[in-house]
């Protein structure tokens, strides 16, 4: 043996178990952090991947410049991509048709489609001339177009402009909930047919000039530099927010908030990753400072005791850190599966076997620099061991008694664990605190769920695949088409809708408009979550009853009879319950009255339906769709939201896939942690214990005294995490979620008392070992151990 250090792997050999407990400490600690910074990375990556699906790859718009000032733009080093971008008959009132249907017109470079969109094109190319164009693939499929075939898009004055159609870009989520056409030209083509303009400026045209910024330049400054070099108002540049915020290069005041509460969550996970490896070490060097006086008994400077300590700490780190790295890329691979399994057309580009760089390094340093952080008391703790004290086998640290445990009210056994929780200040505060942290960790965490409950409306039950709607809003649509759809094997669920709007009703005495609208056995098996008061029953078995759906300033009552007056005849119909929601949206100061399909045609005569909804069977095709289409016609407007829906699916399943998955993590942790940390508190005093069952204390006083220590930790880290984590709560949440949508704070009861749970089970479950292991071990065993 050349130098003390020399005894770092036998040491290790010796004091197998007590390392095992350290080493599982610090794997914990990497996993956590690595598992938390990777997902973070990965649901970052997921939800920039759907960004640039649904709102393009651009990142600013400028409005109201001059084609010398575009050039300009494009010219600067940070652009990698630019392009004029005018639309027409965006909101479909402007008269634009192809083939009788709506179509919505927009023109811009080749750049816009083929960088600025993700997989837009789908067959083809761009435009290459002023008279070609691409359109949608829906128009593929209904007109039987080709590529080379002629298309007439028609203007509202007359006039018609041919194009050959030189490709097929993808159906948006809008024009196929609009049953519409959307046509795709290049900039001067555009200009051409825009009415009312010659030889105009790019804003006479409706036109905007996108920006596309190279992702390693800093884009916040590159905004702010190109603002002031040409003089742009605020008005006059648009950020793609989401995208911006996502890529952490956004100025919205919104996107800042968000990065600091994200700041303060990540600040959490490394500070309850060192509490974690703190007390750990803490409690190793403890049990062994025996050995660390006998290191000193045969020469050992207090230097070379503290470089040991460090040493051998490092030395548990090429075990640990790369456990706990892999173990937490397994996590995240796991999660990235289920995010391409969920949601294929959003995430099929998503890694199956991602690696998340900044996760791994956060690990590495969280591990090392934390142990050698974390290492230096324990070392400073060894060293001051007196050689003494080691060979006269008294060299554990004892606090001097300045105050006997207080047994007034309480037994010795019980008192005794109560003072010896708090016999060492130091270790009081690493366990207390370690506790306290999990806590905060989980109440911090929880505010996400209600941020993710007030950025995505997940869907209602009660949403459509396909919607198949009259074009004038009234009874077109035949009954008779309904039971053709409930006998499609491709359809699950198929239900119609009839409509009255601004039906003339009076009530107490007042006159208002509704919109009346008929529901049938789904629609009210749906409403039962949504009643307020009163008996969706009676409304469905009784003629000359309805439902209200609850609005602030609606003065209808339960109980109260509304008088309807219809073409016809007026009628009675009595108020027997309230919805607090449903699926529709009426003008102001029109209320809604819900009824049954035969009171529906018992008021107002109409037999037919205003909207059939259809929702698709799993094993439903394009080529089943296609029937549908075809089978209704082109006198209807076929609605299919299919793409909106699997927008919303997506969005959620990223959402809550790495959210829950935050919570469950750190559940999971505090479970080990706590487990692991009290076993090696336990450890640390089984001289004591042995001591104590040598002058007469039996087993069962033993554990009670084991349980008192371990509730002192957790009540005082419960209190005191529930005291800071509340405060913490409420500033994310009002960061998160009052700041952009005003709604105040309340105490998360449910959050506490899930964490609280947690913590009392891992208590119960962390005294078992240590209290079997007493059990088994004789007086002098336990006197012995090391």
């Amino acid at each position: 043996m050349k130098s003390y250090l020399d005894l770092v792997p036998i040491s290790a050999k010796v004091h197998k178990r007590q390392n095992r407990m350290s080493v599982f400490c610090i794997v914990l600690a990497v996993f956590l952090v690595t598992a938390i910074f990777g997902m973070a990375d990965m649901f970052i990556r997921s939800q920039i991947m759907q960004a640039r699906i649904e709102d393009g790859n651009w990142h600013v718009m400028v409005r109201n410049i001059n084609e010398e000032q575009a050039n300009l733009i494009s010219a600067r080093p940070e652009v990698t991509a630019s392009s004029w971008y005018g639309v027409l008959n965006f909101r479909g009132d402007q008269g634009y048709t192809v083939s009788g249907k709506n179509v919505v017109v927009f023109g811009s470079e080749e750049s816009f489609v083929t960088e600025m969109q993700t997989d837009e094109i789908q067959d083809g190319t761009f435009p290459q001339k002023d008279n070609e164009a691409m359109i949608t693939e829906n128009a593929k499929t209904m007109l039987g177009l080709q590529i080379g075939d002629a298309i007439s898009v028609n203007a509202p004055d007359g006039a018609s402009y041919r194009f050959t159609i030189s490709g097929f870009i993808k159906n948006a989520s809008k024009t196929m909930k609009e049953d519409s056409y959307a046509v795709s030209l290049t900039t001067k083509a555009f200009r051409s047919l825009y009415p009312g303009v010659t030889n105009g400026k790019p804003a006479d045209y409706n036109s905007v000039f996108c920006v596309q910024f190279s992702t390693h330049s800093n884009i916040r400054n590159t905004i702010a530099d190109m603002k002031s070099q040409f003089g742009l108002s605020d008005e006059q540049v648009s950020e793609n927010t989401k995208l911006l915020g996502l890529l952490g290069q956004s100025g919205n005041s919104f996107m800042m908030q968000i990065y600091s509460s994200a700041a303060v969550l990540f600040l959490l996970v490394l500070l309850a990753g060192i509490m974690m490896i703190a007390s750990s070490l803490n409690s190793n060097v403890a049990q062994r400072t025996e050995f660390f006086g006998m290191m000193r008994c045969i020469g050992a400077t207090p230097k070379q005791v503290m470089r040991f300590v460090r040493k051998e700490a490092l030395g548990w780190c090429k075990f640990a850190i790369p456990l706990g790295i892999s173990t937490g890329a397994v996590v995240i691979w796991i999660l990235c599966a289920l995010l391409r399994f969920l949601s294929p057309e959003y995430f099929a580009e998503m890694p199956a076997f991602g690696i998340s760089l900044p996760s791994i390094v956060a690990g590495i340093c969280v591990g090392i620099l934390t142990v050698l952080l974390a290492a230096r008391s324990p070392a400073k703790r060894a060293s001051s061991v007196s050689p003494l004290a080691a060979v006269s086998g008294n060299a554990n640290f004892l606090q001097p008694v300045r105050k006997a445990a207080n047994t007034t009210f309480i037994k010795i056994d019980t008192a005794l664990g109560f003072h010896h929780a708090k016999a060492s200040k130091k270790n009081f505060v690493l366990m207390a605190g370690s506790f306290s942290l999990s806590i905060i960790l989980f109440l911090a965490f929880s505010v996400t769920i209600d941020f993710m409950h007030h950025t995505l409306t997940p869907l209602k039950p009660w949403t459509p695949d396909l919607s198949i709607i009259s074009t004038d809003n009234t009874g077109s649509i035949s009954n008779t088409l309904l039971e053709k759809f409930q006998e499609n094997p491709a359809i699950k669920r198929a239900y119609g809708r009839m409509f009255a709007y601004d039906v003339l009703v009076t009530v107490n005495g007042e006159e208002k408009k509704v919109d009346l609208i008929s529901y049938e056995k789904n629609q009210f098996e749906w409403a039962k979550d949504y009643l307020l008061e009163g008996s969706l029953d009676t409304v469905q078995n009784e003629n000359n009853t309805g439902l209200i759906v609850f609005e602030q300033q609606n003065t209808v009552k339960v109980g109260d009879t509304v008088t309807l007056h219809t073409e016809n005849h007026s009628a009675n119909i009595k108020i027997v319950g309230s919805l607090s929601s449903s699926p529709f949206n009426n003008a102001p100061d029109v209320g809604t009255i819900i009824c049954s399909e035969n009171a529906f045609r018992q008021l107002t005569g109409q037999t037919d339906y205003t909207i059939i909804d259809l929702q698709l069977s799993k094993n439903a095709t394009e080529a089943d769709i296609d029937e549908i289409h075809k089978l209704v016609g082109t006198e209807v407007i076929f609605s299919d939201e299919r793409s909106g829906n699997r927008s919303v699916i997506g969005t959620y399943y990223s959402f809550g896939l790495f959210i829950y998955g935050f919570m469950a993590l750190i559940a999971l942790i505090t479970i080990f942690n706590i487990v692991n940390s009290l076993a090696m508190s336990v450890s640390s005093r089984m001289k004591q214990y042995g001591a104590f069952r040598a002058i007469g204390l039996s087993n069962r006083q033993l554990i009670k005294m084991i349980i008192a220590e371990a509730s002192t930790y957790a009540i005082t880290g419960s209190i005191c995490g529930s005291v800071v984590g509340l405060m913490l709560n409420k500033f994310l949440y009002a960061r998160l979620v009052t700041f952009h949508w005003g709604e105040q704070w309340s105490i998360p009861f449910a959050e506490i008392s899930i964490i609280i749970a947690i913590v009392l089970f891992s208590v119960v479950l962390a005294v078992r070992g240590p209290v079997k292991r007493i059990r088994e071990m004789s007086i002098v065993d336990t006197i012995s151990a090391q």
